[in-house]
């Protein structure tokens, strides 16, 4: 969702949006129907709950208009699918259909409005397992070749906190289970190199070496050798970590970078730095406090 962008889309981007957090979206049909029941049949005390905070939606996150408005102000493009987490569309949903479940006295109605109501919320949205079940290749929910470059990485330097450059999917992945890596790219400078192309002015950034790198990497813009090892040496990145088939190798193989060790499918390669790198995170592990003091 975070590769969308209100100036390409206009008024069609909360449509995408949409479509990307569920799909077909017929759960928001649902959620208009519960309101207008609401509206209906609804006592004065719910109609004060639940109508003026969908009036408010209506009228602001589920407005085509309103993020292209918002955007003028502030980048919303990676942001507002943000907003659908603090709807309370899926409480209404549920509400309205166990109210609907308690006006039946009889028991027979009951079960079979139950049963009705259970069908359409299957088939609203997409099962969980349609596309079969995927077993973890281990209790951390990644793959074992990340932690094996983890392994590698770490076995290799000479100091607690090496700072690696890797490819998008290692990158989000490692940023979340080992924090003792530390990434020279983050995640939203990745986000906008996936999507954008780096201007002259942004590459001769001093402030930011990290553009340069990025370009080389995801972008494959022409960076000239001395600009990538300058790059290397502002940001303190010792290890690249690229994918066995990724079409810089050559270019990093040119520029000195050595081969560490291989995985399955990945090749982690070090930059020897011209000085030591410094880590600028304090580590607590051997600290004792003394509390009988």
């Amino acid at each position: 969702m975070q590769t969308l962008h209100v100036e390409q889309l206009g008024i069609q981007y909360l449509q995408e949006c949409l479509s990307y957090y569920t799909e077909q979206g017929s759960y928001y049909i649902l959620y208009l129907a519960a309101i207008l029941f609401l509206l209906i049949k609804g006592t004065k005390k719910e109609r004060l709950i639940f109508i003026p905070s969908a009036v408010l939606l209506l009228l602001s996150v589920y407005n085509p208009v309103f993020p292209i408005v918002l955007n003028h102000f502030f980048d919303v493009n990676k942001e507002y699918y943000r907003f659908f987490w603090i709807a309370p569309v899926v409480i209404v949903v549920p509400y309205v259909s166990t109210r609907i479940l308690l006006m039946l006295n009889d028991r027979a109605k009951r079960c079979m409005a139950a049963v009705i109501f259970l069908v359409i919320f299957c088939i609203s949205g997409k099962f969980v397992y349609a596309d079969g079940y995927v077993w973890a290749e281990n209790r951390y929910k990644i793959s074992n070749d990340l932690i094996k470059i983890s392994e590698i990485i770490h076995g290799d330097a000479d100091h607690s906190y090496p700072r690696a450059l890797m490819e998008y999917h290692y990158n989000m992945e490692m940023r979340q289970y080992d924090p003792t890596i530390l990434l020279t790219i983050d995640r939203e400078d990745y986000l906008y190199a996936v999507s954008n192309a780096y201007t002259d002015e942004m590459l001769a950034d001093e402030a930011n070496p990290q553009y340069r790198l990025l370009a080389v990497l995801v972008r494959y813009q022409p960076l000239s050798d001395q600009e990538f090892i300058d790059a290397l040496e502002a940001t303190k990145t010792e290890y690249v970590v690229v994918s066995t088939q990724n079409g810089i190798i050559p270019f990093l193989e040119r520029n000195g970078l050595s081969e560490v060790e291989r995985t399955q499918t990945s090749i982690v390669y070090k930059y020897e730095l011209k000085e030591a790198a410094v880590s600028p995170i304090i580590d607590y592990s051997e600290l004792h406090w003394d509390f009988h003091k």
